[in-house]
């Protein structure tokens, strides 16, 4: 298993990156090897967190120069995202 994650610093009209991200997250939903995405809040300190989880590493670098092209665009976010790839330890 493979997991893609990032935390992303939107501006105060959150909502725009939010819609980017559902719309962004539908597309990865339909690639062959993704089991589930989802988008989290953290109301303490504003972050959204974008997280992906894919069947292996090479499903996810498979899909990943196509989905690039489609990512929500960072004007909507205070600083650079932080984005983490991990494979599973078990």
């Amino acid at each position: 298993m493979f997991l893609f994650y990032a935390i992303q610093y939107p501006h105060p009209e959150e909502e725009l990156l939010i819609q980017g991200m559902r719309e962004f997250g539908e597309l990865i939903k339909k690639q062959p090897g993704c089991i589930s995405v989802d988008t989290f809040r953290d109301p303490e300190n504003g972050t959204l967190l974008a997280l992906a989880i894919w069947e292996s590493r090479e499903a996810f670098q498979a899909s990943w120069p196509i989905l690039v092209k489609d990512a929500p665009s960072e004007q909507w976010e205070v600083k650079p995202r932080e984005v983490h790839l991990l494979d599973s330890a078990l």
